[in-house]
């Protein structure tokens, strides 16, 4: 009887995580509607717009027309929160969980310390973003709502740190909702 109650948690816990993340998506396309209509642009969907919390593949979701250019957007949602979003080549995204910890190593002077970090990847989704979509597009965007902690990517034998409009992969660029409704329409 306890594990079916231990189970029935679970159920619970999973089913009120995704419809937390569905409702963060229908709020992030209600937020750009929003700011398209008060730009005279254009919105259309690819495909329906709250299967990507479901299949994290890196497809285009939605174009967006205003001032005379047009932005193809993919959203990436992932479950999992405080995490820095890791990106191998064009096919594999690592969800990391980063700890710090800062260790006394004389307790007779507590000035000298010692810091070790650890990390664990979570989660690899393997994810693919193909231009072969969006062709005729001028810029493609990917973003990350709800937003990670940190985000970065393999540039040939080093790790990058990504911010707001940084190029991911060739011509596709990375950035958060606000900065995508405040600076890119």
């Amino acid at each position: 009887m306890i594990l079916l109650w231990l189970l029935l948690f679970i159920a619970v816990i999973v089913f009120l995580k995704y419809a937390y993340l569905i409702t963060k998506r229908l709020l992030l396309i209600g937020k750009i509607k929003k700011k398209i209509k008060k730009q005279n642009g254009g919105l259309r969907y690819f495909r329906n717009p709250l299967s990507s919390v479901f299949r994290h593949d890196g497809g285009i979701d939605l174009t967006v027309s205003c001032h005379e250019k047009n932005i193809a957007v993919s959203v990436l949602t992932t479950p999992f929160h405080r995490v820095r979003y890791h990106f191998n080549d064009n096919g594999l995204l690592e969800l990391i969980v980063e700890r710090r910890g800062v260790f006394i190593t004389n307790r007779n002077r507590p000035n000298i310390s010692s810091v070790m970090d650890r990390y664990h990847t979570v989660r690899r989704y393997r994810i693919e973003f193909d231009d072969s979509e969006a062709e005729n597009e001028s810029q493609r965007y990917v973003i990350l709502n709800p937003a990670p902690i940190s985000v970065s990517k393999v540039d040939g034998s080093k790790i990058t740190a990504l911010c707001d409009d940084d190029i991911l992969f060739d011509r596709i660029k990375v950035c958060g909702l606000k900065y995508f409704l405040e600076n890119v329409i």
